[in-house]
């Protein structure tokens, strides 16, 4: 029943996108086919195979050692507001957590671009997606980098080419900033949902990297649905990362990264403040309506306690829920957190979901379906962060990249609902 859902969840999702599309009758066989047949092989390798869950434990390992590095620096610098003190509750250093561990790993990140580490796995992963696919190098280099960089970091490696592509390939560069997420904000989840546990990091990161794996393909599935190539790619061979190394020692690399992590990791508090306060106005606002008289019986016959915005988004998203192979009994929840990661962003969500966990409010198949589903920044502000930060590269496509935007979010939504709708039925 369960690999049954699943497999309905995929073909409405790609349903969607389909009624969604510029162009209905062109739709792009070869690339749904093949890129739903790697979305699947990756989860079973990893998920099914002990060479795939040894190899991603290994990376899972390097992650957990890379945050207790960044936990050694937190503690140096803010002594028992890291945590260490256990009257020091979780919301108390979020904060913290969050900045130190942004700015360690893109410390590392930054090192291992300088030696040349990162562009060349980018470089392989992007000849097997383009060969596989048949989609253009330049949207194919964007796509492997999205898993590792995020949305706005991963066009600087085809910034010579962005003026130049399709509407299709600006499609499908947008979309895949959508469904993955950058390496840095992905250790933050690992710690939050880790809990400071060496082995559930290991495992947190195994899944977390997987999902962002697997919806790499599935982004390049929703986008040449959504916008079918109609035009004629200029890089439909290999093509060169462009982003040249700057610095100039591993110190200077260091230094750098520490730097941009930073601003990073500023970036995202500023905006962890900014809709945590909507949210709660928001909130205020809905159960104050919610307690006129005339709509209290529509509120209890709708199963909420009150109206709020968890209520309304999980009663909206509970059909994705029941599509993706959630059990009955916790669409609701599941469509609660699916919303908020859209309205909001993914960070508060799976703070959501670190606390469904805690308190066992949540069984182990849907947090893990979960754990996928979110795994990308399909969310309503991040259409500004892309507009500004890839129009910041090619000015002269932000009227495409504006009009392109809602809808790669909505794929790179559909592709980690998909993501986590696979992730349901091998587990």
């Amino acid at each position: 029943m369960d690999v049954a859902r699943g497999l309905v969840g995929m073909v409405v999702l790609v349903g969607f996108a389909w009624v969604l599309s510029t162009n209905r009758r062109r739709f792009p066989v070869k690339i749904v086919i093949v890129g739903l047949a790697m979305q699947w092989a990756l989860g079973l390798i990893v998920l099914k195979t002990d060479v795939g869950k040894g190899v991603f434990d290994a990376i899972g390992r390097l992650v957990a050692i890379v945050l207790l590095g960044a936990d050694a620096g937190a503690n140096f610098v803010f002594g028992e507001l890291a945590g260490d003190h256990p009257s020091v509750a979780w919301k108390a250093i979020v904060g913290i957590k969050i900045m130190t561990t942004i700015i360690v790993v893109a410390t590392f990140s930054s090192v291992g671009y300088h030696f040349g580490v990162l562009q060349r796995v980018v470089a392989m992963m992007a000849v097997v997606m383009r060969r596989a696919m048949g989609i253009s190098g330049a949207e194919s280099l964007a796509g492997a980098a999205n898993v590792f960089l995020g949305q706005t970091e991963a066009p600087l490696l085809v910034r010579p080419y962005i003026s130049s592509m399709t509407q299709s390939e600006l499609m499908a560069l947008m979309t895949g900033g959508f469904a993955t997420v950058a390496a840095g904000v992905m250790a933050v989840y690992v710690s939050m949902l880790a809990g400071g546990d060496v082995e559930s990091a290991v495992r947190i990161t195994r899944h977390l990297l997987t999902a962002c794996l697997m919806s790499a393909p599935a982004a390049f599935v929703m986008a040449k649905v959504m916008v079918p190539e109609t035009g004629q790619p200029k890089t439909l061979g290999e093509v060169q990362i462009s982003a040249d190394c700057k610095t100039t020692s591993v110190i200077d690399a260091a230094t750098e990264g520490a730097s941009q992590g930073m601003k990073l990791s500023i970036n995202v508090l500023a905006m962890l403040i900014a809709f945590v306060a909507l949210i709660a106005v928001c909130d205020a606002i809905l159960i104050r309506v919610g307690q006129w008289s005339p709509l209290l019986p529509v509120v209890h016959w709708m199963g909420l306690d009150q109206l709020d915005l968890d209520g309304v988004l999980g009663i909206v998203f509970s059909p994705i829920a029941w599509l993706v192979g959630v059990d009955s009994a916790e669409c609701r929840v599941y469509g609660g957190l699916l919303g908020k990661a859209m309205a909001t962003n993914e960070l508060l969500a799976y703070d959501d979901l670190r606390g469904l966990i805690a308190s066992n409010g949540i069984s182990e198949k849907t947090a893990l379906i979960a754990t996928y589903s979110l795994c990308g920044f399909a969310n309503i502000s991040s259409i500004g962060i892309q507009i500004g930060g890839i129009g910041g590269l090619a000015p002269d496509r932000r009227a495409d990249l504006v009009r392109l935007g809602p809808r790669a979010m909505l794929g790179g939504a559909f592709a980690c609902w998909m993501t986590g709708g696979i992730a349901g039925v091998l587990v």
